[in-house]
């Protein structure tokens, strides 16, 4: 046999019982198909909706981040009455105390999309964890996890929200953090139905068999198999977010050194005759975001679930 007919067949073998050549070759372990993923986004990117209400998100979220830089101080008074839209220096006028009202908006809007955002994102990181673990284990870690989200899910967020402000003072962070404790179980729960499903398919049946640990197959194998719907479920979250610490601020509930959106609305009830910006402005950016997120989110779901809610 020559050195060439060697390495061409270098795992060749006898069967002994049928006397023909036995060769084997290595198995490839099964690969994840990314193609549907990324036609989820191309489909996503394509629709009209997307190209209607991404960018009002990516407006108000610059200008939030940005805009405070450029406009004046919020809280400086600079005339003892109400100036009208239009007024020389003040382009959306003044409130009732003479603050600059474009200054008070902006500001308000990154308040408000800080809210939304961070409670977004408490909700999705909790929900990994816990709705990863439930879903992939099961057994006792499943109910463990899910009586820890039935918990949490009847607590009611205005109550405790009265509560801890009674106690610790309107602030911010409380209520990022009172939000995302109420409302994480929503995520969890969808994370557990897609880690249940996914733990299944054969690429981690593949990890498994090769020794992997469970910790690396969630976060490697799992976790990114289950983002597509946890992405909808987290945007659906960000316009409620900014919903509820509206409401909390209409209340009085919020933090009165950095007001938001809705703290504006809350201070513009008594100057609704004279001052009809001071509710109108706020209110319309509301409607505007929580509509472009509401939107975006039912387009992300249309994508990546494009069976869901057709007539069969």
């Amino acid at each position: 046999m020559t050195l060439s007919e060697q390495t061409s067949t270098p795992t060749a073998g006898i069967d002994a019982e049928a006397g023909l050549p036995l060769t084997t070759e290595p198995i490839a372990a099964p690969l994840r198909d990314r193609s549907s993923e990324r036609s989820g986004w191309r489909v996503f990117l394509a629709k009209p909706s997307t190209r209607v209400f991404l960018p009002i998100i990516l407006f108000f979220t610059v200008v939030s981040i940005f805009g405070p830089f450029f406009v004046g101080d919020p809280i400086t008074a600079g005339y003892p009455e109400l100036l009208p839209p239009g007024s020389p220096g003040h382009p959306l006028g003044t409130d009732q105390l003479g603050r600059d009202f474009l200054a008070r908006l902006v500001n308000g809007g990154r308040v408000s999309l800080l809210v939304g955002f961070s409670v977004a994102l408490l909700c999705m990181t909790i929900g990994l964890v816990v709705g990863g673990l439930a879903g992939y284990y099961g057994g006792v870690m499943d109910a463990i996890m899910v009586k820890l989200a039935e918990y949490f899910q009847v607590l009611p967020g205005l109550v405790l929200a009265l509560v801890v402000a009674s106690l610790f003072g309107a602030n911010v962070f409380f209520i990022v953090i009172i939000l995302a404790i109420t409302m994480w179980p929503g995520v969890a729960r969808i994370v557990r139905a897609e880690s249940m499903r996914v733990s299944k398919l054969g690429y981690v049946e593949s990890s498994k068999a090769a020794g992997f640990r469970g910790a690396r197959i969630i976060w490697s194998d799992v976790v990114p198999n289950v983002m597509p719907p946890v992405l909808v479920a987290t945007t659906m979250t960000v316009g409620r977010a900014i919903l509820i610490e509206s409401g909390l601020s209409y209340l009085g509930i919020g933090d009165p050194s950095r007001p938001s959106w809705g703290a504006l609305l809350n201070s513009a009830q008594s100057y609704m005759r004279d001052g009809w910006w001071l509710a109108v402005l706020p209110g319309a950016c509301i409607v505007l975001v929580v509509l472009s997120i509401n939107m975006l989110g039912d387009g992300l779901n249309d994508s990546f679930n494009p069976t869901v809610g057709r007539v069969k």
